[in-house]
């Protein structure tokens, strides 16, 4: 859009400008209309009349008024866009620029009518200021069919251009021609026909005349491998590959448009791109913004932050590589459950903090869009991909969207970080339980891979209550509550989603809207959910606190309706209300760790291959110290990490270090 100080009144000069074609010079005509006879020869691309003599004179004398024009003028004129020349317009500055209701006194006649109409080429030209000439080019429209047509063939497959319209608009800087130049110039070497050619010509001259500084700028530029800032908009075409490095990862994207930012304190080239993501379970265009700050002088193309594929010194090595990445980027497509080691971005109250995570993840870019603000996010159109070819391949992002298990955050993932799980079969056998629950780990395993596997189909009365399986571990910190959910997840091989008090909020609402989402994600991702010191929401139901027994009431008409299974942990056994007792079907006792427990986890913690450094003596010794399971791995890791420091492997004399430093009563390490 031009500026309001450029938003001047067009009037029409009167002039029919063409070229002489040995002296190359405009030549001028006065001219208000043509007849027929001398737009059939105008249309044999013969010269338009070089004096007014020529014209109808009653034409000359036509008058206009607003829209009276079309209506009281009888010339007959030519068909649209035959006559061989071009008509211009000038634009003229008015006294204030501002807009009025009232139609001006002096309004002149209408610069585009039948007449304008007639031929190949509308030239509209405005007042330069930049000292080196007084008018320049500001836009064209082409009318010809014989130009549309040949253009069809140079502008082929460039964006944004319909050049079946009537008349076809270019509007400075005429970014299309200076592109596809050198491919205007073959074409044009190419036509035979001497009446396409006089009408390619007459656009060529324009162009010629109006960007034939331009173009030989680029040239030199190009030539050299460099570019300036000012010309970034004109080595980037709609529909190109480009290239770019994004947060470390090589990318390849469509190019769309640009558009410079002239932001006084950093002024930046922004670039509308595509490439292809996930939407639920199809791939799609997804769209995105990539810039280059302003720079001084000329820049190597390469080193730009964003450019042409073209330019890549290692073309194939590199496409083969994003096709490669791109064919394992599709395959994680739906659900699944890994490893992770890499960096993560973190929203927080001012901005992203990128953060480094090592630990389990779920990739599901179908969830993440369901339960983040992504799913707003919108794609390029509704073109949608069952399955991607290599050319789409080559565009695909580096990044899987997912939830961090253990941050607890839904986020994006770089594909080279995710690995698959080295699983611990150690795990439940190593659990240990009660002496007097000796038979519960059987219980346990056969209770949850029943109900992982849906063997058994037990419904309530009412359909859908009760097809969960729910366990509730009870005792003081420390343990094995939260250890025993985790060892069942590790067997079965499925995530183990923990929530907490905190995580569920404080209110009624903020509750159910919580477990709503969170009941609908665990059975798709078949895992396991932990609900880690749910006694707040658990506790006997009171006549004085409506509000917490609002709580109450709502957990527990959802945990009716859960199907998967669900591990609560409480250190307040006896405050449960009791009508969570119907609900839950197997409820295990924690009591604090004796002597062979805590010895057990001892031997645990060290390891195989530390055990030959500790007696049984010690062994007992450090037994007999009243530890819960948290405290005691807390001990075995400070001593681990004194020992490491020391460049020695572990004994009993840094675990005795270490216990020793316990503050007597404190009660923890």
């Amino acid at each position: 859009m031009e500026s309001p100080h450029e938003q001047d009144v067009l009037f029409a000069g009167g002039f029919i400008c063409g070229w002489d074609d040995d002296s190359n010079s405009p030549r001028t005509a006065t001219t208000t209309g043509v007849s027929r006879r001398q737009a059939r020869r105008n249309a044999s691309c013969l010269h338009p009349p070089d004096t007014p003599d020529e014209m109808d004179s009653s034409a000359s004398e036509a008058s206009y008024s607003g829209d009276e024009a079309d209506l009281t003028d009888t010339t007959e004129y030519a068909p649209v866009g035959s006559i061989c020349d071009i008509h211009n317009l000038y634009q003229s500055k008015d006294r204030d620029g501002l807009w009025v209701k009232e139609l001006p006194q002096d309004l002149p006649p209408p610069s585009e009518t039948s007449e304008s109409n007639q031929y190949a080429l509308v030239a509209r030209h405005k007042r330069c200021y930049d000292g080196r000439r007084n008018l320049k080019l500001h836009s064209i429209f082409v009318q010809s069919n014989h130009l549309k047509n040949f253009l069809a063939g140079v502008l082929e497959g460039y964006s944004g251009l319909t050049l079946t319209l009537n008349r076809v608009k270019f509007h400075e800087p005429f970014r299309p021609f200076v592109q596809r130049w050198e491919r205007l110039l073959k074409a044009r070497s190419e036509v035979a026909d001497p009446e396409i050619k006089a009408h390619v010509d007459l656009l060529y001259r324009l162009l010629k005349e109006e960007l034939g500084s331009t173009i030989a700028q680029k040239e030199d530029l190009l030539k050299n491998g460099v570019i300036t800032y000012e010309f970034l908009d004109l080595i980037f075409e709609p529909g190109d590959l480009v290239f770019s490095n994004v947060e470390g990862h090589p990318r390849a994207f469509i190019f769309n448009s640009g558009e410079f930012e002239n932001d006084s304190y950093s002024p930046k080239f922004y670039m509308s791109c595509q490439y292809i993501g996930l939407r639920g379970q199809k791939f799609s265009y997804m769209s995105t913004f990539l810039k280059i700050p302003w720079f001084e002088g000329t820049l190597a193309i390469t080193s730009l932050p964003v450019f042409p594929f073209a330019y890549h010194k290692e073309q194939s090595t590199i496409k083969a590589a994003l096709i490669a990445r791109g064919a394992l980027w599709e395959t994680y497509k739906g659900y699944h459950y890994k490893q992770y080691d890499g960096p993560i971005n973190v929203d927080y109250l001012y901005g992203a903090v990128e953060l480094h995570l090592k630990g389990r993840i779920v990739i599901d870019a179908e969830s993440y869009n369901t339960f983040t603000r992504a799913a707003s996010t919108s794609g390029v159109g509704e073109v949608l991909f069952d399955e991607l070819d290599d050319e789409k391949r080559m565009l695909a992002t580096s990044t899987l969207l997912g939830y961090a298990l253990k941050n607890k955050r839904w986020t994006t993932f770089q594909l080279d970080g995710v690995k698959d799980i080295v699983w611990d079969d150690r795990a439940f056998d190593s659990l240990v339980l009660p002496h007097s629950e000796h038979n519960m780990k059987r219980l346990i395993l056969a209770l949850t891979r029943s109900q992982s596997k849906g063997g058994v189909s037990f419904d309530d009365v009412i359909t859908g209550k009760g097809r969960g399986m729910i366990f509730l571990l009870r005792g003081p910190p420390g343990v094995g509550k939260t250890l025993t959910a985790e060892s069942v997840a590790e067997v079965m091989r499925v995530p183990l989603y923990v929530l907490s008090a905190a995580d569920l909020g404080i209110t009624a609402s903020q509750l159910e809207d919580k477990m709503k989402r969170t009941l609908e994600l665990i059975p798709r991702w078949g895992a396991v959910l932990l609900l880690d010191e749910a006694d707040v929401f658990m506790e006997a139901r009171d006549s004085t606190d409506l509000e917490r027994n609002e709580l109450v009431a709502i957990f527990l008409r959802l945990l009716e309706y859960y199907e998967g299974i669900l591990f609560l942990t409480t250190n307040r056994a006896e405050n449960i209300d009791p009508a969570f007792e119907s609900r839950i079907h197997v409820s295990i006792r924690f009591p604090d760790l004796n002597h062979a427990s805590r010895r057990q986890i001892w031997k645990q913690f060290i390891g195989q291959a530390n055990m030959e450094r500790f007696s049984d003596d010690q062994l007992e010794r450090i037994s007999e110290v009243n530890l819960n399971g948290r405290q005691i791995k807390n001990v075995i890791r400070t001593a681990h990490l004194l020992a490491h420091d020391e460049g020695s492997p572990l004994n009993f004399e840094y675990v005795e270090t270490v216990l020793n430093l316990r503050v007597p009563g404190d009660g923890c390490l």
